[in-house]
C-alpha cells in the first residue's frame, strides 16, 4: 500500500515538472524575436546619439586648444599639418597635430593645451570620433615616405594656417585670429570625408557621412563627390569656441566660410 502511494506521488511530480511543448517553445522564440526587432533600432539610435555627443565634446576640446595656442602666439594659428610631399608642403613644429608615423603625437602644437600632463593615449582618444573606423586606411597619395595613413577623425581649416614650403611661409600667407570676421560662423575643425587628404579641411571639401546623410542643395561643378547626398550631423567647432552639428550645405557656402565673409 505504501509503495503504491509513493508511486502515485512520483508520477504526480513527473507530470507537474513536464517540459515545454514544441508549440510553447516556438511561441516564446517568436516573442523574443519580436522584442529584438523592436529594440535593436532604438538601441542603434541611442548608440549613434551617444557617439555624436562624445564626438562634439572631443572636437570642442581640440578647438579650445587651438584658440589657447592662438592666445599664446600673438593670434597666429597652428598649421594644418598637410602631409609633406617634397614640393609644396613640409612638416612644421607648429602643426596642430603631429599625426605622422615618424613623429611624436605629443609634440603636436595643441597637445599641452588639450591634455596637459596626460599621456598620448588620452590625446589619441580625443582625436578620434567613436563612430569613426580606421580599418583599411592607406598612406595619402603623393605624400613622402614614412608618414603612414592619417588615423584620426578631425580636420583643420586650411585657410587658418597652411604648412607651406619653405618654412615659415604660413606667416606671410596666413591670417591671424583677429582678422577673421564673424567668428561664430567660421569653422576651425570639422570631420571631412574618409577620402580627405590627412588632417586638412577646406570649404570646398566633402564632409563625412558617418553620422547621417541628407540631400545636398548646393552645387560644386566638376566634383562628382558632391552628389545629391550629403553628410549631416557632422561635428564642427567654431572660432568663438562653440561646437555644433553642421551639414554639407553649411560647410560649402563660401559666403560664410571665407575669412572676410561676415
Amino acid at each position: 500500500m505504501r509503495a503504491n502511494v509513493k508511486a502515485r506521488v512520483a508520477i504526480s511530480r513527473c507530470q507537474s515538472w513536464r517540459g515545454f511543448t514544441l508549440v510553447e517553445l516556438l511561441v516564446v522564440i517568436g516573442i523574443v524575436a519580436v522584442l529584438i526587432a523592436v529594440l535593436l533600432p532604438a538601441l542603434g539610435r541611442a548608440r549613434a546619439q551617444a557617439n555624436r555627443v562624445v564626438c562634439l565634446s572631443n572636437i570642442r576640446q581640440l578647438g579650445v586648444g587651438i584658440l589657447m595656442y592662438c592666445n599664446d602666439n600673438k593670434g597666429w594659428f597652428p598649421t594644418c599639418a598637410f602631409p609633406e610631399d617634397g614640393s609644396a608642403y613640409v612638416q612644421y613644429p607648429e602643426d596642430w597635430i603631429h599625426w605622422q608615423a615618424n613623429r611624436n603625437i605629443m609634440d603636436s602644437a595643441i597637445a599641452r593645451y588639450v591634455v596637459g600632463g596626460k599621456g598620448p593615449e588620452t590625446f589619441k582618444r580625443i582625436l578620434r570620433c567613436p563612430a569613426d573606423s580606421f580599418d583599411g586606411r592607406k598612406p595619402i597619395p603623393g605624400s613622402a615616405p614614412g608618414q603612414g595613413p592619417y588615423l584620426y577623425s578631425y580636420n583643420m581649416n586650411i585657410g587658418m594656417g597652411a604648412n607651406w614650403k619653405p618654412y615659415p611661409a604660413w606667416q606671410t600667407g596666413g591670417r591671424r585670429l583677429q582678422r577673421w570676421r564673424a567668428p561664430a560662423k567660421k569653422i576651425v575643425l570639422t570631420e571631412a570625408s574618409q577620402r580627405a587628404l590627412g588632417p586638412v579641411w577646406g570649404w570646398a571639401a566633402v564632409l563625412t557621412r558617418r553620422h547621417g546623410t541628407g540631400r545636398f542643395h548646393g552645387s560644386m561643378p566638376g566634383d562628382p563627390a558632391f552628389g545629391p547626398i550629403m553628410g549631416a550631423n557632422v561635428s564642427a567647432v567654431f572660432l568663438d569656441g562653440h561646437a555644433e552639428a553642421i551639414d554639407q550645405d553649411y560647410a560649402t557656402n563660401p559666403n560664410v566660410q571665407k575669412w572676410e565673409a561676415r
